[in-house]
């Protein structure tokens, strides 16, 4: 390949998503072959949305569509992985006593605050840039608190389940479904590092501490701190981990123009990946969609093994967008020209 030799290995991923990596041997560090194929990738494009999803939600229109409210759910994300909501409420909004026996959720406050009350913990004021961990079987509870409305994203495990305490209100089930009464071993979860219970972004900065917030089973929720004029940067010298910084995307070298419909950027296959924005600007471009611009409070979202990227673009100070996802994921980069 002009006259450089690489190491060329064949990826063949079954309708199950099954590897098969053959790679000549390599010295030294076991590394990952330079180039492979991959077959059965989804292609991008509107068909990739079924609703509620989009490639972008905007904070605005959200505001838009339920104007006149000051308490209201609407549906952003559900997918295989992941359902998620973003929520408004009124100062005294209360959210009753439930837990999730099976697996976590998480909270994102966008804008005012929110007290929450969770078993085993000293209670959490929240407010913007928080984000709440709420670990399996563990009872919660939450409200409004202030004198504004609260803005939240709420996100958990697809058919998380809910259960409410017997000596508390009777539960209305929805269509279809019926409340019975059920037992089960119950011991609040205990949270270790590097998950939190409470974590709030524009804190971490301050300190250069950023890094993961949530690392549970099928929940994974990470921000990620950029900047388009790097002397806004005041971590740049923390030790390294101590930023968020990149994952794997941001600014990329400018090679001809942009094009939504050929590689580019990365994909990560079989997974999803979606982001909210806390904070500046966020470009975000989709396969066979185009680029979209997000702003605080906005909502981005790639399906699964679509090409994407993103990039900071406020003119000054953090652009923040915070990583959600089922895992950790394997980003599949484009071998073509880089991004402009």
């Amino acid at each position: 390949m002009n006259g450089t030799t690489k190491t060329v290995a064949a990826l063949l991923l079954t309708s199950c998503l099954t590897p098969v990596i053959n790679a000549a041997p390599q010295r030294g560090r076991n590394r990952p072959p330079a180039e492979a194929w991959l077959i059965e990738k989804p292609i991008g494009g509107e068909s990739a949305y079924p609703a509620p999803l989009r490639p972008l939600w905007k904070l605005a229109d959200l505001k838009k569509m339920h104007a006149g409210q000051n308490t209201w759910s609407q549906p952003v994300v559900l997918d295989d992985e992941q359902e998620a909501t973003y929520n408004s409420g009124a100062p005294g909004t209360k959210v009753t006593t439930r837990m999730n026996p099976q697996s976590a959720t998480v909270f994102m406050i966008m804008a005012g605050q929110v007290r929450f009350t969770v078993e085993g913990q000293e209670p959490v004021l929240t407010k913007r840039g928080s984000i709440v961990n709420i670990l399996k079987n563990t009872l919660y509870s939450f409200e409004v608190v202030g004198n504004e409305n609260a803005l939240w994203v709420q996100d958990s495990v697809r058919g998380y389940g809910t259960v409410f305490p017997f000596d508390g209100p009777r539960p209305t089930p929805g269509k279809g479904k019926e409340v019975v009464k059920v037992e089960f071993s119950h011991k609040a979860g205990v949270y270790t590092k590097p998950s939190h219970l409470h974590f709030n972004t524009f804190d971490a900065i301050a300190t250069c501490t950023v890094g993961p917030a949530v690392a549970e089973d099928r929940l994974y929720v990470v921000p990620h701190v950029n900047y388009v004029n790097p002397a806004d940067d005041k971590c740049r010298s923390a030790a390294a981990g101590g930023r968020g910084g990149d994952d794997g995307e941001g600014p990329a070298g400018a090679a001809g123009t942009f094009n939504a419909k050929e590689p580019f950027g990365h994909l990560h296959s079989g997974a999803v990946e979606w982001w909210v924005v806390q904070a500046g600007g966020i470009s975000g471009k989709f396969e066979n969609l185009g680029e979209f611009h997000a702003v605080e409070g906005d909502i981005l979202y790639a399906p699964p093994g679509t090409w994407h990227q993103m990039t900071p673009e406020a003119p000054s100070g953090p652009s923040i967008r915070v990583t959600m996802g089922a895992y950790q994921r394997i980003g599949l980069q484009n071998t073509g020209p880089k991004t402009p």
